[in-house]
């Protein structure tokens, strides 16, 4: 191959559809991202085993934005899920902290600080930057693909109408809540708001055709897990959770509400179908 042929294959151009979904965000600088050229990417590390197809898992080290530009050439159009846990705009440094041994003092240790990232941004930079990423993702997907966007309350209000510009707000299928914590402290702390323990993933499809199996996305509970939550027994030496009368607030449920062992629930109901609650 002459080093013509090379110069042509390393600047190789990609054009990318204009934007058609609606509603559009605004910000100061809002730049159009219409094309990206092919920038060749340090595949850093490798994993596992060749599957049928000859894929193996990959690690690139560089700049995303452009690492996304490399995989274009061969996997655009082609990608099925894509997750991603970009910055959050939190306004915090955060550190790592280790210990060094050393005899020079008088304490067994000391502990030091490492700022590994910086996740402060200037509102206007952060939109550009996630705006000009989440195009070449929805380049890289498959028309049957999937896109899962994790952020939180910093900034997932203006990531949700970006992604609506970008894959139509039609393909947005779901907001989907993460619990980071099961034992909220409170907000005593600090009285001027509730205490904040979720973070939020967007859920994107680039076509109408997406695969989701929600049976795939389940998974048994430990035995841990299971003797944690299930310690409770009944006169039969059955476990159980807790109450089986329902909590629910949504209103009567009449199928639910019937008598068992001299005792009606309240219009709410039972947690079970008759059937399910004396087999």
């Amino acid at each position: 191959m002459s080093k013509k042929d090379n110069s042509e294959k390393e600047q190789k151009e990609f054009k990318l559809e204009p934007i058609k979904g609606f509603p559009m965000l605004s910000w100061k600088g809002k730049q159009p991202f219409k094309s990206t050229r092919f920038f060749p990417a340090q595949l850093k590390e490798v994993y596992g085993k060749p599957d049928q197809y000859g894929w193996l898992n990959k690690i690139f080290w560089g700049d995303n934005l452009q690492v996304m530009s490399h995989l274009l050439r061969e996997f655009r159009n082609k990608i099925d899920l894509i997750y991603i846990d970009p910055p959050f705009d939190s306004k915090a440094d955060y550190k790592m902290k280790f210990k060094v041994d050393t005899k020079e003092v008088k304490t067994d240790s000391l502990i030091f600080e490492e700022k590994q990232y910086t996740d402060i941004w200037a509102n206007d930079d952060y939109l550009q930057f996630m705006y000009e990423r989440l195009i070449l993702l929805r380049e890289l997907l498959a028309e049957t693909g999937s896109l899962y966007l994790h952020c939180d309350w910093h900034k997932s209000h203006y990531l949700r109408i970006i992604c609506d510009e970008i894959f139509g707000k039609d393909h947005f299928r779901n907001d989907i809540t993460w619990v980071r914590s099961t034992n909220p402290k409170g907000s005593q702390h600090k009285a001027s708001r509730f205490s904040i323990f979720t973070d939020t993933i967007l859920y994107y499809t680039k076509g109408d055709g997406a695969y989701l199996n929600i049976d795939d996305i389940r998974r048994p509970l430990t035995p841990e897990e299971i003797e944690e939550k299930y310690y409770r027994t009944d006169e039969k030496g059955r476990f159980y959770d807790g109450p089986i009368v329902s909590a629910n607030t949504m209103g009567p449920r009449p199928t639910l509400v019937y008598e068992y062992k001299g005792y009606t629930p309240p219009p709410s109901g039972w947690r079970l179908k008759k059937e399910n609650l004396i087999a």
